[in-house]
């Protein structure tokens, strides 16, 4: 049940946003979150699983270290800020820890402390449709569920929903750079997504300016699958060679790998497919086009 406390960022005032916690920050993400910031004049704490992670992220004032999966460890992380970003989330599980421990979990932890020290506002990046997909997707599920939490909390939060990212989009390169992409149904699905250059100058401007509690955001481009893979192979100089995989097919090979693969294995399938599938196009933003990445990460970058 909602915090009968919990403010209600529809008619809440953006709060005020000087010093920043940025979890996730080693991340796609979160690396353009803390130049982002900087840019706009926020004093920066990145929260690290390890030491030696801080001279990767050089921009930063303070690191903080502690594992999201121990909330002991996270004891004093948001002392003295006023606003939390979170892109903590995994895709290909490792370590042993899945969806519930860290999209959930990790957030939870992450949130609880952010109300211990009374920060202002969280905001969270999550994931396009996700009400949609959290009755069959388990990544889905488990941010759906953090959602739910930070809509009772007392803390202002901001759920970003993005369409997917640039670096999503490298498997489309890895495979036409193999020679042969290949896409479900007729390709005909559409996507405008977004690098993490402007995803994060839309987070920072937006927690800032904007007091909607859910935000979907895309890039420039709206483009269909064939499109991208055809930008793909543009990029690496070979000609265009598409397979398109029956529906029927991919979600025959979908319940079978569920049926006897554990969640590490099955769950980032479940996302792809459920993605591959439905239209994942928001409203745009930006300047980053997807051609210009695919060509500057074969190296054809004029």
């Amino acid at each position: 049940m909602p915090n009968p406390t919990a403010q209600d960022p529809n008619t809440t005032p953006p709060q005020p946003m000087s010093r920043v916690l940025v979890a996730g920050a080693t991340g796609y993400l979160g690396r353009h979150l803390v130049s982002a910031l900087k840019k706009h004049g926020c004093w920066v704490r990145v929260l690290v699983r390890r030491p030696e992670q801080a001279s990767d992220l050089p921009e930063a004032d303070d690191v903080f270290v502690g594992q999201i999966t121990d909330a002991a460890t996270l004891h004093g992380a948001a002392d003295d800020v006023d606003t939390v970003f979170s892109s903590i989330g995994i895709t290909r599980q490792r370590d042993g820890v899945g969806y519930e421990q860290v999209d959930y979990g990790g957030n939870l932890a992450l949130l609880r402390e952010a109300e211990r020290a009374s920060v202002a506002r969280f905001v969270y990046i999550s994931v396009l449709h996700g009400r949609e997909l959290r009755d069959h997707v388990r990544l889905a599920a488990a941010k759906e569920r953090f959602v739910d939490e930070l809509r009772a909390s007392a803390v202002a939060g901001t759920v970003i929903r993005p369409t997917g990212y640039f670096s999503d989009m490298r498997e489309f390169l890895t495979m036409a750079e193999k020679g042969r992409v290949y896409l479900i149904g007729d390709g005909n699905r559409s996507m405008n997504p977004i690098s993490g250059a402007d995803l994060a100058e839309f987070c920072v401007t937006t927690a800032t300016t904007r007091s909607a509690p859910d935000i979907e955001i895309g890039g420039p481009d709206i483009l269909t699958h064939n499109q991208i893979a055809e930008a793909a192979f543009a990029a690496t100089g070979r000609p265009a060679r598409i397979t398109h995989v029956p529906r029927g097919l991919a979600a025959a090979a979908r319940r079978l790998v569920e049926s006897i693969t554990p969640e590490r294995t099955f769950g980032p399938l479940q996302f792809f497919l459920s993605v591959m599938t439905t239209d994942m196009v928001a409203p745009a933003t930006g300047h980053d086009h997807l051609a210009a990445f695919f060509r500057e990460e074969s190296g054809r970058n004029p």
